[in-house]
């Protein structure tokens, strides 16, 4: 049986890595790019490891975009929206979980299984109208699509998972509904409120397609800033790599950081 398990475990172990490699290869990629010149970036056959390590690439992406606008620009609409999504998706997942609202749950589901690309045209419409493109609002608002439905169906499990008792109690003690959301379901469901504000910060700051339509160069965010790099007579592939490096660099710190958060609000529910 031990060998068995043995099997089984290194079965297990394997298929992990074969899941994870293409992501894990990007980032490598992308990394090793950043930290190489331009004749070992096209050298044939690739040069994984033995190449010259130089820093030129961080200091021309730096140098060439104003780094610290855009990331203010990004970790405020990152920040308001992901927020905004949770004011909004927190009392709606409850709502959902609570009174069994499962058609207002099914409406939910088919707008956030539409591929975003389509609302992006309504979008621009509408904030052309509001006088609204090139602002952080529109930016803001145009992520609601992603973080609101995120926040929703990350927390209706936790919400369901708390015994009715529990509300029962509370209402007899002369609990309103706001007063069991607040003091009662809330409370214990914190490990997938953080899990929901992290993946819908991420999710956000990560958005391309919204903000190269809705923004203008005040408010360009850095996924839009990386494409800078890439013009009609080149594409500069060092300082690219080195820009989607420092872009991707916040929000792994802050996935690396909150990990344990993030692993028990996916795994776990409220309460046994």
């Amino acid at each position: 049986m031990s060998g068995a398990a043995a099997v089984r475990g290194m079965a297990l172990y394997a298929s992990v890595l074969v899941v994870l490699f293409p992501a894990v290869f990007v980032f490598f990629w992308m990394i090793t790019s950043a930290l190489k010149q331009p004749v070992d970036i096209f050298a044939m056959p690739p040069r994984w490891l033995d190449f010259t390590v130089t820093f030129d690439n961080f200091r021309k992406a730096i140098a060439d975009t104003p780094l610290l606008r855009y990331g203010y620009n990004s970790f405020v609409v990152a920040m308001a929206s992901s927020l905004t999504g949770l004011v909004l998706g927190l009392p709606a997942a409850y709502s959902i979980a609570r009174f069994q609202q499962h058609r207002l749950g099914l409406v939910l589901l088919t707008a956030r299984l539409m591929p975003g690309v389509a609302y992006l045209v309504p979008f621009f419409v509408l904030f052309v109208t509001l006088r609204l493109v090139g602002t952080h609002w529109a930016l803001i608002l145009s992520h609601l699509v992603v973080t609101f439905p995120l926040t929703v169906y990350l927390m209706i499990g936790f919400f369901e998972d708390l015994p009715h008792e529990l509300y029962d109690s509370a209402e007899i003690d002369g609990c309103g509904p706001f007063d069991v959301f607040w003091r009662i379901a809330l409370p214990l469901s914190m490990p997938g409120v953080i899990t929901a504000s992290v993946l819908a910060f991420i999710f956000s700051w990560n958005d391309f397609k919204m903000a190269l339509i809705l923004s203008d160069s005040d408010t360009r965010t850095l996924p839009v800033a990386v494409y800078s790099f890439i013009n009609e007579a080149s594409l500069q592939w060092g300082p690219m790599m080195a820009y989607a490096t420092l872009v991707a660099l916040p929000v792994l710190l802050l996935t690396l950081f909150l990990q344990r958060y993030i692993i028990s609000g996916l795994t776990a529910g409220s309460l046994k």
